[in-house]
């Protein structure tokens, strides 16, 4: 184990052992219990840090250490992990109560660590939120986890993927709610093992993650046998705005024909399109509001990238203008058509929609639409915030860098998931290099494009040329990696037979 993490540990565990003993002067003759209170949670702070730091080790320092870091900078799961480590044991019947007593010592906490600017004459002082019985408590308790993990002596526990895979699960709200639902628990009780019950659980979670993915599949797919019980029964309606291309109903009816609950319908102008989302009864009304936003959204980067142009819900600003008109004194009979120096697009005119765009869409459509919302995060979410910089650059103010550089990011989460890059600064072109070859055989090419990813001079033309070329590399990798995954996962799940 790491020598660095394990003395790590003892420095939290001795830093909670002075906090403790001060702690314990400010609770003499009852003088300051509320701020024993505070030093008490310092103390289980320092605590459950160093069961965290104990788990770092355990599961491997080389290992990622995104997950664990984000807990070490958390109040709440610091605390929760002071009075509950799975490092002993897996034992879910523990969680549950542990976190609503992290939640419930820290809102004490802030109630009486500060005075609220604005309060009133109803407000009691900070002291007053707590009791000399609080403090006692949490005092207690931090010197009693104090001496189990001083008697443990170090980090415990096997290091397997069992263990990291645990971890990684009750970090997610969603699939802590499944981990711990009646049926789950159920199944602890009957296996009467805890680290059998999280074999069985992470296989379960698999099993689920798998017929959820071909479920989706089977739904997006025109004719591919979805659920048999499952009714229609919410229905979405959203515009979609698009000053890049231009539209016609038959070419909207190439994507009917092979989805079934996204539509995108004529509105009879040829800048904007109608998608009406169809949701099954399945769906509770609690989750209609979400879902319909995932897919409204999956639909809108499929459309930007199947295209390389540019849809979004409303229209952008950047199609407004300051100045009503612009008049010549000289030719007064002359009218002059004076704007932005270019639009996103260049030249400013829409182009035609056509079947490629829409298949390309498609393949995206299928290949991304089962990814978890973890592994979509680093692509999708800097994709759609360089749509929506876009959006909102317009006569008054310009984003395009901002924009640039989430496509940018964009295309680097791309790389990370399917093209195998490190995440090394120093191996990225070399990594992009290897990606655009197959459909961008031409180095020179390759070299002049790419260094649009770079930064962009204050140029009003160079920065939207940059602008140009990084969202159509995001998108051109985007479509490439979609037309193999979408084979590889059409090859894998179930087809609908007809007769």
């Amino acid at each position: 184990m790491d020598e660095g993490l394990i003395h790590g540990r003892q420095l939290c565990l001795a830093h909670a052992a002075e906090l403790i003993a001060a702690a314990a002067k400010l609770l003499e003759d009852n003088a300051y219990p509320h701020l024993s209170y505070h030093l008490s949670l310092l103390a289980l702070e320092e605590i459950g840090k160093g069961t965290m730091i104990a788990a770092k080790a355990v599961v491997g320092n080389d290992r990622d250490n995104g997950l664990m870091d984000k807990w070490l900078s958390s109040h709440k799961r610091k605390l929760q992990w002071a009075v509950w480590s799975p490092m002993r044991q897996i034992d879910p019947a523990d969680f549950e109560e542990a976190r609503k007593f992290a939640e419930s010592v820290h809102a004490r906490r802030l109630a009486s660590l500060y005075v609220d600017p604005n309060a009133d004459m109803t407000d009691l002082p900070p002291r007053e939120n707590v009791t000399v019985e609080d403090a006692v408590s949490v005092l207690g308790l931090a010197r009693t986890r104090l001496e189990l993990e001083q008697t443990t002596g170090g980090p415990i526990g096997e290091t397997d993927e069992i263990l990291e895979w645990f971890l990684e699960t009750v970090d997610d709200p969603e699939a802590v709610k499944r981990l711990f639902s009646k049926s789950f628990l159920e199944k602890y009780a009957a296996l009467g093992d805890t680290r059998a019950w999280a074999l069985w659980a992470k296989e379960e979670f698999a099993r689920i993650a798998a017929e959820s993915s071909t479920l989706l599949a089977q739904e997006l797919r025109k004719g591919g046998g979805s659920v048999e019980t499952a009714k229609p029964r919410w229905q979405a309606q959203s515009i979609i705005y698009t000053p890049s291309h231009s539209l016609k109903p038959k070419i909207l009816n190439y994507w009917n024909d092979r989805i079934d609950i996204l539509k995108l319908l004529w509105t009879g102008k040829k800048d904007q399109l109608l998608l009406e989302i169809t949701l099954p009864d399945s769906v509770g009304i609690q989750e209609v509001h979400g879902k319909a936003v995932s897919l409204a959204k999956l639909v809108l980067a499929c459309l930007n990238m199947g295209s390389i142009g540019y849809f979004w819900f409303e229209p952008p600003g950047f199609e407004a203008e300051l100045f009503r008109q612009f008049k010549d004194f000289e030719n007064p009979k002359s009218t002059l058509q004076i704007g932005r120096a270019g639009s996103f697009w260049g030249t400013g005119r829409a182009v035609a929609l056509e079947p490629l765009h829409m298949q390309h869409a498609v393949d995206c459509m299928m290949a991304y639409a089962p990814l978890s919302g973890e592994e979509a995060e680093p692509i999708f979410r800097p994709y759609f915030d360089g749509l929506a910089f876009i959006a909102k650059s317009d006569i008054y103010y310009s984003f395009d860098e901002l924009a640039r550089h989430a496509f940018v990011h964009a295309l680097a989460g791309a790389l990370r998931k399917y093209g195998g890059w490190d995440g090394d600064p120093h191996t990225f072109e070399l990594t992009l290099h290897k990606a655009f070859k197959p459909f961008m055989p031409e180095r020179e090419h390759r070299d002049t494009v790419f260094d649009a990813l770079k930064a962009s001079p204050g140029e009003e033309d160079a920065s939207l040329h940059n602008l140009r070329n990084a969202k159509q590399l995001a998108d051109l990798y985007l479509v490439h990696v979609a037309k193999t995954r979408w084979r590889d996962i059409l090859e894998k799940a179930p087809r609908h037979k007809s007769g």
